[in-house]
């Protein structure tokens, strides 16, 4: 069954035969959970996101990280990590950053000796990087279901986004030198120039988007609109790869992307109505209350519980599921919502890539035809990776809270 049915039928039973309340309650429960300004920024930069995958720089972009450090040992993987992070800030999407940076990154790695299984499990793990990094959609979601300033939860991923980043390379240089990966020699300056000069539009994308929603030119939903504007400009006029099937083919992903989000997200409301009706929140906060539950204590306990439900439900759901429950308890235990929504990101991460039913697993596997259970084994090691920066988040709250401290103190 699908999750939006589960989750629409079971709220509508509880409210219509449980609560009996009119039906008329569940249409504009459905309606107004989509009436959010700022939701209009996911279908934006999910079409932004889909043009930067189907017009191809992400091949510009991969080719100048290698050039740079490809010569050093291990260094094509920390090329794929790190052009997983500046496209998952294009796109702010896992599941095209894994499609865009696997299809190039891959072959590579493997005619330099790189394990096929250990390659997966690198690009799938480094993919999710577009759900923590700004502009993430994950992070539009989150400050939607909160009603906090986007452009704050944005900037609260940053440094988390990048300390993962950093973990990954490290653990992917490290099984490349253990495992004795070779290394090709060094690329001119000349080409390493020429490769720039090619990936600078791509380079460019995250310092305009971003600098005009904190330079206060833009709104996050205007800056959504601006990266499709940019995305369409630079496939057609300087990579000429923009033809009328992959633009058609960019609105039809975006479309059903978005329909997908949205209908979750209207189901979810309904069920989360019928919670808060049901006054679970409360009940809940009275048993912490009654264990005796610190703020640290809980926190894993919900990363914890994050970590089941990715095994068997997709991020979205987890997150409109959960959120409206949680959320009066993070209140009256006076958890930062800002350090919560970087802990919830880190754990959606988790999620997309932790079997049997990850996203990014199968969209791998789907890739290269590979069995899950091939794509599974090489992820594992990385997915470790995740799992404990998850924890270190949790464990310094400074790395999700320093940058909007910085810009609230101006």
């Amino acid at each position: 069954m699908p999750v939006f049915v589960a989750l629409t039928a079971s709220g509508a039973y509880m409210g219509l035969f449980v609560l009996g309340l009119p039906v008329s309650t569940f249409a504009q429960q459905f309606y107004v959970s989509m009436d959010v300004f700022v939701l209009m920024a996911v279908p934006y930069f999910i079409f932004s996101g889909n043009i930067m995958l189907h017009c191809g720089p992400s091949a510009y972009l991969f080719r100048f990280l290698d050039a740079m450090v490809g010569h050093l040992p291990g260094g094509i993987a920390a090329a794929a990590v790190m052009a997983c992070m500046i496209f998952g800030a294009l796109s702010g999407s896992g599941i095209a950053t894994v499609a865009a940076v696997g299809a190039i990154a891959i072959p590579e790695m493997l005619r330099q000796g790189y394990d096929k299984k250990g390659s997966m499990g690198l690009i799938v793990c480094s993919g999710t990087l577009g759900q923590m990094i700004p502009p993430s959609i994950y992070m539009v979601l989150f400050a939607t279901l909160v009603q906090g300033d986007v452009s704050t939860y944005f900037v609260a991923g940053v440094i988390p986004g990048i300390l993962v980043g950093v973990f990954l390379i490290v653990v992917a240089v490290v099984r490349a030198r253990r495992l004795g990966m070779q290394v090709k020699p060094a690329a001119s300056w000349a080409e390493r120039f020429t490769t720039f000069k090619k990936a600078f539009p791509v380079l460019l994308m995250p310092p305009v988007v971003l600098g005009g929603i904190y330079g206060g030119i833009f709104t996050p939903t205007e800056a959504a609109a601006v990266s499709i504007v940019y995305s369409l400009l630079v496939s057609k006029f300087l990579f000429r790869t923009l033809t009328m099937e992959n633009f058609l083919l960019s609105a039809r992903d975006a479309i059903i992307s978005t329909a997908v989000i949205f209908i979750i997200l209207g189901g979810a409301t309904m069920m989360a109505v019928m919670v808060t009706y049901l006054k679970v929140p409360q009940a809940l906060m009275a048993g912490i209350t009654e264990l005796g539950l610190s703020p640290l204590m809980l926190l894993l306990a919900i990363i914890a519980l994050f970590f089941v439900l990715g095994m068997v439900m997709d991020p979205v759901p987890i997150m409109y599921i959960t959120i409206p429950i949680l959320l009066p308890v993070l209140i009256e235990a006076q958890i930062n919502l800002l350090h919560f929504s970087v802990i919830t990101v880190a754990a959606m991460m988790v999620a997309q890539a932790t079997p049997p039913f990850g996203m990014a697993l199968f969209a791998m596997s789907g890739m290269f035809r590979e069995p899950i259970s091939a794509v599974v084994r090489g992820t594992l090691p990385f997915l470790v990776v995740l799992m404990i920066c998850t924890l270190i988040i949790v464990f310094i709250p400074e790395l999700s809270l320093f940058l909007p401290d910085l810009m609230n103190a101006r």
